[in-house]
């Protein structure tokens, strides 16, 4: 019983000291333990790099698309500003020009 509590404290040390040095290479009973060699542990690291730098440049492409995005968003919203007042120009202009008409075809 005095083993089973032992190793019960060493498992709960173990899970909840993720940042200590004493138990972040114990290998609890019943755990597998694996070894690798060099070269793939090369492998691993290479891979996780890459990954990352991959990760990365998505990343940074994700940013420069957003940035068009919302420079092409403003621009957008401000030409449809100025194609509301155009058209509201145009509006005034033919009601100017029907009053103008109406008033020389009254005339005549």
């Amino acid at each position: 019983m005095d083993e089973n509590s032992r190793m019960a404290s060493k498992l709960l040390e173990k899970k909840t000291d993720s940042y200590s040095t004493d138990y972040r290479n114990f290998v609890a009973p019943h755990e597998i333990m694996v070894t690798i060699t060099l070269d793939e542990y090369r492998m691993l690291v290479s891979n996780n790099a890459t990954r990352q730098k991959d990760i990365d440049a998505a990343n940074n492409d994700k940013y420069l698309r957003e940035t068009k995005m919302k420079e092409l968003s403003e621009a957008n919203d401000k030409l449809k500003g100025e194609n509301y007042d155009l058209k509201t120009e145009v509006d005034s202009l033919k009601e100017q020009l029907e009053k103008l008409s109406g008033k020389d075809g009254g005339d005549a």
